[in-house]
């Protein structure tokens, strides 16, 4: 049975006007892909945000729990519910310490991902030093480093280059590397197709999806592609009463 690190239930959004979100439950275990699916505008983003304890709508959240029961029992929602901007300030500070480490998150385009102004290498330092264990001298880093670049197909060379000047299929895995520098046990991927052509996709998620084999990694895919999503998910989250069902094939868990 896969250790399950994220549990989100009967999640509930609001914003002045009318409800975002209603009734989500999310659930990623280790070493599984949890996808969740739904039309523009139902909410995946939001709720995927949720998911990182990150709320920014006023009343916002007014139902729901959030846990990470590997990294601790506590119901990081408790004392939020109804509490408007104020205690979603407080939501943020309390839970800081587990984005970026315990889980992270890829946006929807490389270009959001990436900060434009500082080198591939210079953004997985950040990325690697979020570790449980971070380096402790430059050479370590430096050896990390590459080694990340080359799980990802990165050649050494892209640590010394602005994501500028990478390719859309180059930056993307580029993403992918700032994703899993920290080792976390989470990582949600926001639609990383968007922006590539259809053999790009391909390669990149079968990379991205090796690479959460390889560390156990619970995988959160946000996707509108559901032959993607037949072909890799464990589980199904429809977002939206009209939300697409992709009918997955039967998988046997493993052992």
């Amino acid at each position: 049975m896969s250790e399950t690190l994220l549990v989100m239930e009967d999640l509930c959004i609001r914003s002045p006007s009318r409800t975002l979100v209603e009734g989500v439950n999310i659930e990623v275990q280790a070493g599984r892909v949890t996808a969740v699916v739904g039309h523009s505008g139902s909410g995946k983003s939001l709720s995927a945000r949720a998911c990182m304890a990150v709320l920014d709508v006023d009343p916002g959240l007014v139902r729901g729990s959030l846990r990470y029961p590997a990294a601790s029992p506590a119901d990081l929602f408790e004392g939020v519910r109804g509490g408007g901007m104020r205690a979603q300030k407080a939501l943020l500070r309390r839970t800081k310490k587990y984005r970026g480490g315990y889980i992270t998150y890829s946006p929807q385009s490389a270009s959001s991902a990436l900060n434009p102004g500082r080198t591939i290498g210079a953004q997985l330092a950040i990325a690697v030093a979020r570790r449980e264990n971070p380096p402790k001298s430059a050479s370590h880093m430096a050896t990390i480093i590459r080694d990340v670049l080359e799980e990802v197909g990165l050649p050494p060379r892209a640590s010394g280059a602005l994501p500028g000047e990478l390719s859309g299929g180059m930056a993307q895995r580029a993403a992918l590397a700032i994703a899993i520098a920290p080792q976390p046990r989470i990582m949600i991927a926001d639609e990383p197709e968007t922006g590539l052509d259809p053999v790009l996709r391909r390669v990149v998620n079968e990379l991205m999806l090796q690479v959460a084999k390889d560390h156990g990694v619970g995988l959160m895919l946000i996707s509108h592609n559901m032959d993607t999503v037949r072909r890799c998910a464990d589980t199904v989250v429809r977002i939206g009463a009209d939300a697409p069902d992709p009918q997955l094939p039967d998988r046997k868990e493993a052992p």
